[in-house]
């Protein structure tokens, strides 16, 4: 997928939006949590908790407990449920030898198979071979670890591909990066709303001044495209930042020389900014209809500017906050019962497609 070149603004018609009550209707967050989120890929955690063999770290995942373990032979997923009395196995993350159940000492090796269990000796036919955990598809992208509760999913190459095909051809180095810190959004509306807002830019000049003095963020300068489940948009730098360095957030030299925003259904919005090696990622999950955790996960090469780092975190640290009570506003409003219907405007067509997409698995 390629980006419009079109330097001309986007017209259309007024499109209606999905109804407020799929943002404020718990029944539908059950439908999404079983038709989108554990049908999805989700990032779950980074390689660098998982970097010896023995390592493991533990998440839920739609109220499924995972664990997600190395050993000599690669990264493994499993849900985190013994085959004997429903017992988690594992707790927190650290490094073991093996996963022994706290409850009756079934003990299962780093990649799931049933090593144990005390005295299957008096069990007739008893077969270690058929009671190993779960195996749960996972995969490894760069730095980042992702794992599905779907067994038969779409391959991780597939949904990652022209994303990862977009954030490369920035300049960006995946291989070389390692995650420096996680800042954490508490945020009181429904998933949905999380989403459309970080799929459009068309709030940016009102909402995030810094940055619209920093990027164009015009209806020209703003390009983004759509396919499938991928969504690919990025701007470039203002003249001014370009000419004066004092007049950057942050110190913006290095390979990259665009701010890449790129999203991948159902929730995960990989981006990455001029200058140094970096990657941003913005991933959520929601934990009721009107209450989402939202996460900026930062990684940065090894050796890069300190300073530039830190100015770097403060700025999109900013530029997160500032959104926050927006989303929030926008919660109060459909929760308010006085409006079921909103409108998109051309500038906002990604927000169109994702709707769609929810219409679709949905499918009420």
């Amino acid at each position: 997928m390629t980006l419009s070149t079109e330097q001309t603004p986007r017209t259309g018609e007024l499109i209606k939006t999905l109804p407020a009550s799929y943002y404020t209707d718990p029944a539908i967050l059950e439908i999404e949590q079983k038709e989108i989120f554990a049908k999805s890929w989700q990032y779950v955690g980074t390689t660098d908790a998982l970097s010896k063999p023995g390592d493991f770290i533990t998440v839920d995942l739609v109220g499924v407990p995972i664990v997600v373990s190395r050993s000599k032979d690669g990264v493994h997923a499993m849900v985190n449920v013994c085959r004997h009395r429903f017992h988690e196995v594992a707790s927190g993350c650290g490094n073991t030898r093996a996963f022994k159940c706290p409850y009756h000492a079934w003990t299962y090796g780093l990649d799931g198979s049933l090593i144990g269990a005390p005295r299957s000796q008096q069990v007739e036919n008893f077969d270690k071979a058929e009671f190993p955990l779960e195996r749960l598809p996972v995969a490894v992208w760069g730095p980042l670890v992702f794992v599905s509760l779907k067994t038969d999913i779409q391959p991780f190459e597939e949904w990652i591909g022209p994303v990862d095909a977009s954030l490369r051809a920035t300049g960006m180095n995946l291989d070389l990066l390692v995650m420096r810190k996680r800042t954490t959004f508490d945020i009181a509306c429904n998933w949905k709303v999380v989403a459309e807002n970080y799929l459009e830019c068309y709030h940016c000049q009102v909402a995030h001044p810094n940055y619209s003095r920093t990027f164009d963020t015009t209806p020209v300068g703003y390009t983004f495209d759509t396919d499938q489940q991928s969504f690919i948009a990025n701007t470039s730098p203002q003249a001014k930042i370009l000419t004066d360095e004092g007049a950057a957030p942050y110190k913006m030299q290095g390979p990259i020389s665009v701010n890449q925003n790129d999203y991948v259904w159902p929730n995960f919005a990989p981006m990455t900014w001029p200058g140094q090696n970096n990657l941003l990622v913005y991933s959520f999950r929601p934990v009721a209809a009107d209450h989402t955790i939202g996460y900026f996960d930062y990684f940065f090469e090894e050796g890069n500017d300190q300073q530039a780092e830190e100015e770097f975190i403060a700025f999109l640290d900013e530029v997160g906050a500032e959104d926050v009570p927006l989303i929030e506003s926008v919660q109060r409003g459909m929760a308010s019962g006085r409006l079921e219907i909103g409108r998109l405007v051309p500038d906002e067509q990604q927000i169109e497609h994702f709707q769609n997409l929810v219409r679709a698995a949905v499918a009420l």
